[in-house]
């Protein structure tokens, strides 16, 4: 085992993981820039919406934001949307409770989400090419929503981002129509939006009066930040807010939560197939540990729940090792110890999509049964590539890598009894009998006359005792299959 300790290959798996970490994450001990009298940015970008770390960051930036003293807050806005329960609560209380004046600039797009938290701040400025609307809720899959469900998800939402625009100044009838189909928009003779569409609206489009002398959505057009502190009167100094220590270790594990699971399982598996404890077994337990650590620092475990997943996973992989180790071939423990791990992985990577409307639970689909899939959606996709990956790296490891060097000492090393340094095919040949001495998974030691050499079954495992014969040798491989 202290050779398989020092593989070059394991050791830059190692460090691999290590520097992705560091490279995505500022140190978690760095003193963050102080906000008193600052312009603060807040890029909100393509997948900023989607991911619950995220609204944590920008949920504490907000806070620091008022804590120290910033002169105004501005939103960065280039977004198809995201979810709408954790924009409904940046927007109703993070934005709400912000000291500082807040902005939106819609720097290409303000889709969806992007429109609400618009419609959350206190003036909203346009880029020259920019749109900015289409906020209709969706949830799951909308073609099999009834009206019923979907007229109740509007009207929630549309109630929502109608008290928000009120309190702003913005005109509530824009989001309205930003959400609902069944609203119409005119400005004038001009129809901006009807009964048969949603609107959305260009640049141009946005700055144009009301009939009550507001505009439409935006105050202005602009190219820059810059613009907006010289309309607005701001003079403090733009600054970016940027994650740092556990936010980016938060937002980089949310977005490779697969990667890590892959590691987490094929490190588990490989350790499983060598004796003692080594790097992949550490490998594999700092894998989920930053898994579990990341997703709860991002939100997506609370209270009680931290627990309970935490239970459900360590009792689903002390399913599985009596399943490899105990009682091979029981199939019981596997089977249930690999539904407590996907369970409680895919729980800890999934969060509500919207927020619970008028007589219904988070969770509960249209059928009312309490179980929507679509809620699940992201964690077992992250699950099942995270898990076929891992099946990937083990075939490779054990089909491939182990007539190189390095694997060589991993998986088979030389016969276990020293002594003798004579090639394993000088010792035994294709044909030769024995009976192992542990079981095969795949690999373990068989008895061959006076000698105990490792060796390995393809297919499968076998338990100890068992009569077995060589069917092939591959450099210093040993091949062995039951003996019929």
């Amino acid at each position: 085992m202290l050779r398989a300790m020092k593989s070059p290959l394991l050791q830059c798996l190692l460090l691999g993981l290590t520097l992705l970490i560091s490279l995505q994450s500022p140190a978690v001990g760095a003193e963050a820039e102080s906000y008193k009298g600052k312009v603060v940015v807040i890029p909100v970008g393509e997948e900023d919406l989607i991911a619950r770390a995220r609204f944590e960051f920008m949920s504490r930036t907000l806070e620091r934001c008022s804590q120290e003293g910033a002169e105004a807050v501005i939103f960065d806005l280039d977004t198809p949307g995201g979810l709408l329960w954790d924009t409904v609560d940046l927007m109703m209380n993070d934005l709400q409770k912000l000291k500082p004046r807040s902005f939106a600039f819609v720097n290409k797009r303000a889709l969806s989400a992007g429109a609400m938290i618009a419609v959350a701040t206190d003036g909203i400025y346009m880029a020259p090419t920019s749109t900015a609307g289409a906020a209709t809720p969706i949830y799951g899959n909308a073609q099999e929503m009834g009206e019923a469900e979907r007229a109740k998800m509007n009207s929630a939402t549309m109630g929502m981002a109608r008290a928000v625009a009120k309190r702003k100044g913005h005109d509530p009838r824009v989001i309205e129509a930003m959400i609902d189909m069944s609203r119409e928009l005119k400005v004038g003779d001009l129809e901006l939006d009807t009964k048969e569409s949603i609107l959305t609206l260009d640049a141009q489009e946005a700055v144009l009066k009301l009939d009550n002398g507001k505009p439409v959505f935006a105050k202005g057009i602009v190219d820059t930040l810059e613009e907006i502190k010289k309309a607005e009167g701001l003079k403090g100094s733009l600054v970016t807010a940027e994650p740092t220590g556990f936010e980016s270790i938060a937002i980089w594990v949310t977005k490779y939560a697969a990667l890590l699971i892959l590691i987490g399982v094929a490190g588990g598996y490989l350790e499983m197939q060598t004796p003692g404890f080594g790097i992949p077994g550490f490998v594999s337990i700092a894998a989920f540990s930053l898994f579990f650590f990341g997703h709860y620092v991002a939100g997506s475990l609370v209270g009680q729940e931290t627990a309970a997943v935490a239970a459900l996973f360590v009792i689903g992989i002390i399913l599985l090792i009596m399943e490899l180790a105990v009682f091979p071939g029981l199939l019981v423990p596997g089977i249930l110890g690999f539904l407590l791990v996907m369970v409680a992985l895919v729980y800890t990577m999934s969060a509500w999509e919207m927020p619970p409307l008028p007589g219904t639970t988070p969770g509960e689909g249209e059928s009312g049964n309490g179980f929507d899939i679509q809620i699940y959606a992201i964690g077992l996709r992250n699950f099942a590539l995270g898990i076929l990956g891992a099946g990937v790296v083990i075939l490779a490891v054990f089909r491939f890598l182990p007539q190189t060097g390095p694997f060589q000492k991993l998986v088979l090393a030389s016969a276990i009894d020293g002594g003798d340094a004579l090639p394993k095919r000088q010792i035994v040949q294709v044909g030769d009998v024995g009976q192992t001495c542990s079981a095969l998974r795949p690999y373990g030691t068989v008895q061959f006359g006076e000698e105990r050499l490792e060796a390995m079954v393809e297919g499968g495992y076998l338990l100890n005792g068992t009569a077995v014969k060589v069917r092939e040798i591959q450099g210093p491989k040993i091949i062995v299959e039951p003996l019929a």
